[in-house]
């Protein structure tokens, strides 16, 4: 009785692991996906950046200007 008791509980120890280990992996890769995308925007932000660095003399950009109504 005992021994059919443990071994239940092995078993759902067992797929308990299973399932933690493949939450991990998710929870990894979505952390790589994240941390690409947080280098990618600064990266694109830097370009945008220097675009505008390059042309001072330009006009401001509809995307600066702020809308009538602040």
């Amino acid at each position: 009785m005992d021994e059919d008791r443990i071994t239940k509980l092995e078993v759902s120890v067992g797929h308990l692991q299973r399932l933690f280990d493949q939450l991990n992996e998710v929870v990894t890769e979505q952390a790589m996906r994240a941390d690409r995308m947080y280098r990618k925007i600064s990266e694109l932000e830097r370009q945008l950046k220097e675009s505008k660095d390059k042309t001072p003399d330009s006009p401001p950009s509809l995307e600066d200007e702020k809308p009538p109504h602040y």
